[in-house]
């Protein structure tokens, strides 16, 4: 039965090599990709598989305990170095490794306590160190990091008898970025140098869980319950939000730039797959990474990209799970042509608006920071003016009921949009 189904995952992935868009396996967990192509991830949280575009998907890891394996698959970014979790035959123990394309071997990294399981969830760009999660016992774990000079360490709690979690790790290894729970809570932290810090919005508040950095330490993505950030030492704090407020949602990945973003969005309280994915720009907005792809011309191959899990560190592939034909979970590949690669601009939608008609506050989707905003009323006066802060929103409350048009000026273009103040 097992060799069956190792066929069936070869036979799933053979596309055609001029293709852009690639079904990588069914059930196939996409969860990071190397500049190269090298996408990494797990069958349904059981085999560790890498896929490629010449030679499909190969397995390269069997959990041998029976278990599902726990945390997230990644790759290097020049496709030579995996990190994920793994049974370590010795102790048939599920803990963190790390995998040399090159020999098809696997190192097992070890636990924090002896007799209880670590899992990787977030490596280096080069490959050398992995973080990720140990656990002391079983309502309890920390944060972890592994170096080959260093081994393991335990990057603690600083809340006792909670939990911690490291999800990703810049390039010097400075900053590590995870999650932190207290009594009642999870919160988003980074350790800089081994220190925590809470990561905080634009009212000093506490935000969710990190999941990545970029390789200079400079820019994090997460999730802020409700909705994806993004926080920069220099920008500051970012959230994107929905036109339509019942939906929730989640950055998932970041190119080495931190110029482009990968997400989802779905209804709140509804399953995995019933929402979409989109690709971020600060320039460009957020743009629903179906239509993207169809911009450029794309077949889809009847895959709704529901999760988009990851980007390449230089923005020219992008790996994750959807939903192919409405009911077959697939694993997707997306290859983007050098010349329109996701770190440059992205061409996205018009600008719309919402709600229309508005009383006092408008949202705008797909304006880009410091965008003109101007809006008239139906004799041409200017009644508005302003420049996007990054809010991608307009306080219309002093404006009298009626009709109006809403004009966006970005590089070096105008939309106008008519809306009804009501």
């Amino acid at each position: 039965m097992k060799k069956l189904y190792y066929s069936a995952l070869l036979l799933g992935s053979i596309s055609l090599t001029n293709a852009q868009v690639f079904d990588t396996t069914e059930f196939g967990f996409m969860t990071d990709v190397s500049n190269n192509g090298v996408a990494v991830g797990s069958v349904m949280y059981g085999n560790q598989i890498m896929w490629t575009e010449a030679g499909g998907v190969v397995v390269i890891g069997e959990p041998s305990n029976g278990e599902q394996i726990s945390g997230n698959t990644s790759v290097s970014s020049d496709g030579k170095y995996i990190s994920g979790t793994m049974t370590n035959p010795d102790t048939m123990i599920n803990e963190m490794a790390h995998y040399n394309v090159a020999t098809s071997t696997w190192k097992y990294l070890g636990n924090i306590v002896a007799g209880q399981e670590s899992s990787a969830y977030g490596m280096t760009s080069d490959g050398t160190t992995v973080v990720g999660l140990g656990f002391l016992n079983a309502m309890e774990a920390h944060a972890i990091k592994w170096t080959e000079a260093g081994g393991l360490v335990d990057l603690g709690s600083t809340n006792p008898e909670t939990s911690s979690r490291a999800n990703g790790i810049n390039d010097d290894g400075t900053v590590i970025v995870g999650w932190q729970d207290d009594d009642f809570d999870r919160f988003g932290v980074y350790w800089k140098n081994g220190v925590q810090h809470f990561i905080k919005d634009t009212d000093g508040n506490n935000v969710g869980e990190a999941f990545s950095v970029t390789p200079n330490g400079k820019t994090i993505i997460g999730a802020n319950y409700d909705y994806p950030y993004i926080w920069d030492e220099t920008e500051g704090y970012l959230e994107l939000t929905h036109e339509d407020p019942m939906y929730e949602g989640s950055a998932t990945g970041i190119t080495d730039d931190g110029k482009t973003v990968v997400g989802y969005f779905r209804q709140w309280g509804t399953g995995a797959f019933s929402g979409s994915g989109f690709i971020w720009t600060r320039e460009g907005g957020r743009v629903d990474l179906n239509e993207y792809a169809e911009s450029l011309g794309y077949d889809t191959k009847g895959i709704n990209f529901s999760l988009p899990l990851a980007i390449s560190p230089n923005g020219q592939y992008i790996v994750g799970v959807g939903l192919k034909d409405s009911s077959e979970i697939m694993g997707f590949a997306i290859k983007l042509p050098e010349s329109n690669m996701a770190t440059s601009n992205v061409n996205v939608d018009k600008v719309k608006l919402y709600p229309n008609p508005a009383k006092d506050i408008i949202n705008l989707t797909n304006v880009g920071k410091q965008d003109t905003i101007e809006i008239y009323n139906l004799v041409g006066q200017k009644v508005i003016t302003e420049k996007n802060t990054g809010s991608n929103q307009i306080n219309i409350s002093k404006l009298s009921k009626g009709t109006y048009i809403l004009k966006v000026l970005k590089n070096g273009k105008e939309e106008s949009i008519k809306f009804v103040k009501g």
